[in-house]
Order: C-alpha cells, then structure tokens, then sequence
C-alpha cells in the first residue's frame, strides 16, 4: 500500500503551498479508515519540505511515493523517487528521513544508535541498516523489481543533523551498513542532490511506482536460487535418513496446506544431534522455492544469529535479515500474515516478549495464529527457564483453537557425539540416576582439575570448533561485561570471563575459546569439542546425583523469582527448578561431535563420573 503518490511539480507545488502534511493526512484517512497521531503529522510536516532543495532540479514527471507500506510487515518507507537513468534503465530511490539532531554510542550492540525520541533519549536502529532493511525486503520478494530490473538506491537524509566523519553514526562497527545506504546531513545537501542528479535523468511519470506497487509478493527466483544452491553445496546443511523423509512430509503438507485452505501445525521432536536445525534450514529454502514466503524462529538469539551470518557468507549478493526472526516478533501480526513459520528450540518459546516481559500474550498462541503453516522443533528434555513454555501439550493446545490440523513426526537418529545413541543414553542415565553402563565410542573424559580442562579443549580447537562452557554457578557483572581481563570465573587454578558482549556470536567468534560461554550461547548448535564445567548445582550425595538451586548466581535469570515462588508450592517448584538444571546439563553435555570433557566442582560428582568412565565399553 501507497499512502499517496504525485509527480515532483505537484510535490513541490504542495510544499510552497504548505499543504504536503495535508495531502498525505487526507490520504491515510482515505486509505487506513482512521486518523493518526499528531506526532506523525507533525512529522511529515517537518520532514518532506526539506526534500524541495534536495529534488528541486529533477525533471517535473520525477515519480513521489509517500509512506510505502511493504507488505506482510508493518514497515514503512518515508519516500521512494522513480525516474530512468541516462541509459534509460529504471531507479528508485529509498529514503530514509530523520529529523535527529544528535545522536550518541551504544557500546556492544550491533545497528543501535541513541537519540532523542518524543521528550525521551531511547536506543533505536542505525538508519542505513534500517533503509537496507526495506531494501532487502523488496529486492527479496518484490517479484516486479526482480522482473523489470528496477535499481535501488538506499539513501539516509538526516535533514536537521551537522553530519561530520567522527560522528557516532560512522563508529566503524556501523561500516557495513553505511558503505551500502550513504547519509547526508544538513551539511551534506549539495552532495545529496549531486547524487540524485547523476543516477535519475528521466522523469517516469509514476510507471515505475505503479510497477512496484502492483507486483506479486512472493520470493523472489534469485533469492530461492541462490539460498538453495548454498544448502545443497555445504556439507553441514546435507540432509540425512529420516531428516530428508520428514522434508518431504513437510512439503507435502504444505501444499495440503493450500490446495484445500486449511491451517496446519506440525510438531518435529528430536533429541539433541538429531539434526533439527538443519531440517529447519532446509526446511526454510524448500517452501521458499514453492513460492511461500515466511521464516525461520528462534527464542534464543545465538543459533538465529549463527545461521545467518555461516549463511551469508555465502551469499555474497543477498541480505536475509527477514529470513531470521525472533520468536517475540508476531505480537501484533494479522491472522495468517505469513504462509510458514519454522521454530527452532521450540521447548524455548515463552509467554510474554519484549527485553522486561512484558509484552504479547503467548508466542507460540501468536506464532499459530501469524501462520498458515507452522513447524515446531522441539525437544522438551531442553527446557532450561521457569518461563519456558514451549511444550507439546502446549503447541497441541493452541493449534485446536485456530482448528488447525496437527501432524506429529520425530527424528530419531543421532548426528552428534560422534553418532552414538548410547552416550545421549549414557548422559540421561547419570542425571536421572539409572545405573546405565557407559557402551559408547565417543572422546568422554573427566578431568582433574578446572586449568587442565581449559587446556585441553584448548589443543582441540584447531578449527576455531570446541568452546569452554559451564553452568549458571558464577555471577556476571553487567560493567565488566565487554572485559577478558575480569575473571567471573575463579575455581582453583582457573580464573576467566564469562564470554564477552561482542555483536560476533560466542559459538563463531575467534579469540572465544579464551571466554566460557552459558547454555544460552550453544544451545541449538553443536562443536567439535565441548569442554564443560558442571558447577555446584550439581552434586553427587548418598549415591545419587542431586541438584540445589541456591547454588545458582543471583544474575542468572532462568530461575528467577524461584525463591518467592518456592512459597507459594515447595513441591512443585523446588521439582520444577531440578528439572531445569538437570537440562541445562543435558545440553551442555551434549553439544559435542567428537569430545565432551568435563570437571565438576563437587569432587564427589567428579569422582563418581571418573569411576564410570573408567570402567566404559567401546561398542
């Protein structure tokens, strides 16, 4: 949708007129069926006149587009200008406009910039990273800028802002964003209109926004193509046994999907290594190929993030922002507005969104209602908070209230810990306190002391492949987030830092085997070699291994108010909080393909674990 559309003559016209805001007031009347804030008039009333000197020289027949609403989303872009260039080859030109006047650094957060919004300092999106956001979208799935070759150019025009090269804006963490959507400031106008000039000769009478406007929204055949080609040439995306029989499930359900017009809910469960992430990759650009357009979720941030960049080093030529979203993103989508939703660690998915919890109902009521088709991965031995949500019964709940058909599958074979069903066997064993004899062919060692482990995994990371991770036992402390030299960590002859807030993810970044990362930064994704530090939640007293919550860090938020709510149901809660650290164990212990090596702080757990592996046998 196109809030208003008119040629440069008439644009500039309305602007000496003072009537530009009023035009497009008129038409979001027109077209939204209701007013709008005082805020945004203002805005438009402020901004689009700055936009007179910028245009001013353009040939009158320029094509204007205010308030471009891309579809599916709730985006909108400021302004698109359309003409032909010298050679007669079609352009649009996407701006971003901001009335900023100062801004400041955000340190350790990738794309954020601080500045004044309403009466308030608030932490809000780079602009050439949000341009090339909308950018994206449209080269992606506008299926009339891929037919008609229309170029497009971001472009930032901060209209009230003194833009110099030391400026937060140009921190160098913002380079990849800035070298693709230039910014002008005030300062910048004669630079800017110089631009403009040289890429639009030709005025196209609005042909080229009317083009944009009509097309079909679907992906488009470069960004299947090209997606598909780098899952088919990557061995670590290859499908296997009875993941490629569960895609061929999934596609065939889909197009159930729509050829009888009904809702589908599908639930994939697998242990840890049995490939869901992959399946969920895959997943992805097989439904992209049958012209569907959605996404693939996560709660958790670290295998999202992962995903995309080991997929965008391949694709050299496309931006996938859109492909990767998070699971607290669909508090305010339509029923339906995508064709698939893929949600990775499903067990993960939580009732409220938002960075305090506090906004949204239910994700996984939002993600069935946002979605004709949606695909649980779930593995509910994985849930590791009080406020994870994401069960079967659950998932099954939510689907019977949207009447959508629920088709449960499971995979079954293991891909990690070098294959071996029976050391994920063997690790249940000892947390749920069974006496299973140790029968697996897999690198499991228990080491004497906190340095030797750290040294070892060490020697293992020629690939830039094995991390050092441990449980929830150590406080982190907020100042000394972005500090190696601070240890948070000191057990023995071992002192280090919990891993470090870089924007490059803990699971990828060089230099990260010096840091030790938590369950949130590896689960979902898997190493050659894991070294872990099991804390002293966990112990081992009178034969059995037991948990105790009190020895979690008061930082860490997964049992968060546990101690409150222990007093209102000691059962069920103190029951609900072994679980928890039992799993996050669980995950740890097996994110490893070919080693897990392991020291405990309680010396008995130590000591029992040694005695059996001591006494495993190779199969």
């Amino acid at each position: 949708m196109i809030l208003f559309t008119c040629l440069k003559k008439e644009f500039i016209d309305y602007i000496d007129k003072n009537i530009i805001s009023n035009k497009v007031y008129d038409a979001y009347k027109e077209k939204m069926g209701k007013k709008t804030k005082l805020n945004q008039i203002k805005s438009w009333a402020h901004s689009l006149p700055f936009m007179k000197e910028i245009l001013i020289n353009l040939p009158d027949n320029v094509g204007i587009a205010i308030e471009y609403k891309i579809p599916y989303t709730p985006k909108m872009i400021d302004l698109i200008i359309t003409g032909y260039d010298k050679e007669n080859n079609p352009q649009a030109l996407i701006f971003e406009l901001k009335g900023w006047e100062y801004t400041k650094h955000v340190p350790n957060r990738d794309a954020i910039i601080k500045t004044l919004i309403g009466s308030k300092e608030k932490n809000t999106l780079h602009p050439s990273y949000q341009v090339l956001s909308y950018l994206n979208l449209l080269n992606n799935y506008n299926l009339n800028i891929e037919k008609y070759n229309i170029k497009l150019t971001p472009i930032v025009y901060l209209h009230n802002y003194n833009l110099t090269y030391n400026d937060p804006l140009y921190n160098k963490k913002f380079y990849p964003y800035y070298c693709k959507a230039c910014m002008y400031g005030k300062n910048n106008k004669e630079e800017l209109q110089t631009k403009i000039q040289n890429i639009i000769k030709y005025g196209d009478n609005l042909r080229l926004i009317n083009i944009i406007h009509q097309s079909e929204t679907k992906p488009t055949k470069k960004l299947i193509e090209v997606l598909d080609s780098v899952l088919k040439t990557n061995k670590e995306f290859t499908l296997l046994d009875d993941q490629k029989i569960i895609m061929e499930r999934i596609c065939e359900a889909a197009n159930d999907s729509f050829t009888e017009n009904k809702k589908i809910t599908m639930i994939i469960k697998g242990g840890p290594g049995s490939g869901k992430s992959i399946l969920a990759l895959n997943t992805l650009a097989n439904l992209l190929s049958l012209g569907l357009r959605g996404s693939y979720v996560s709660k958790n941030m670290a295998p999202r993030k992962v995903y995309k960049i080991k997929l965008e080093e391949k694709l050299t030529t496309l931006n996938i922002n859109e492909l990767f979203q998070s699971s607290g993103a669909f508090f305010k989508s339509k029923p339906n507005t995508y064709d698939f939703l893929l949600i990775d660690e499903a067990h993960r998915l939580q009732e409220k969104s938002g960075l305090h919890n506090n906004i949204g109902e239910n994700q996984v009521k939002e993600i069935i209602n946002s979605s004709r088709i949606n695909i649980f991965f779930i593995d509910e031995s994985q849930i590791i908070t009080l406020k994870d949500i994401g069960t079967i019964t659950n998932i099954k709940y939510y689907a019977k209230t949207f009447n959508s058909e629920i088709i449960t599958l499971e995979l079954t074979s293991c891909f990690r810990c070098n294959g071996s069903n029976n050391y994920l066997k063997f690790i249940n064993s000892i947390l749920s306190n069974k006496r299973e004899k140790p029968t697996f062919d897999f690198d499991f060692k228990i080491l004497p002391s906190p340095k030797s482990l750290y040294e070892l995994i060490k020697t293992k990371n020629t690939n830039n492949n094995a991390r050092l991770v441990a449980g929830f036992c150590w406080p982190r402390i907020g100042k000394y987030a972005d500090d190696q030299n601070y240890h948070d960590i000191n057990i023995e002859d071992l002192a280090i830092s919990w891993n470090l807030k870089h924007g490059i993810p803990f699971a990828i970044r060089e230099n990260a085997i010096n840091e030790v990362g938590c369950v949130h930064n590896v689960q979902g994704l898997e190493f050659e070699y894991i070294g872990v530090i099991i804390g002293p939640d966990l112990q081992y007293q009178n034969g059995k291994v037991i948990t105790d919550y009190t020895k979690r860090a008061y930082t860490e938020k997964s049992l968060y108010g546990i101690h409150t709510l222990i007093k209102k149901d000691k059962e069920y809660y103190e029951s609900l909080a072994d679980t928890i650290i039992r799993n996050t164990y669980r995950v740890l212990l097996t994110r490893g393909l070919k080693g897990c090596y392991v020291y405990c702080v309680d010396k008995n757990l130590n000591a029992y674990l040694e005695k059996l592996t001591k006494t495993k046998i190779n199969n």
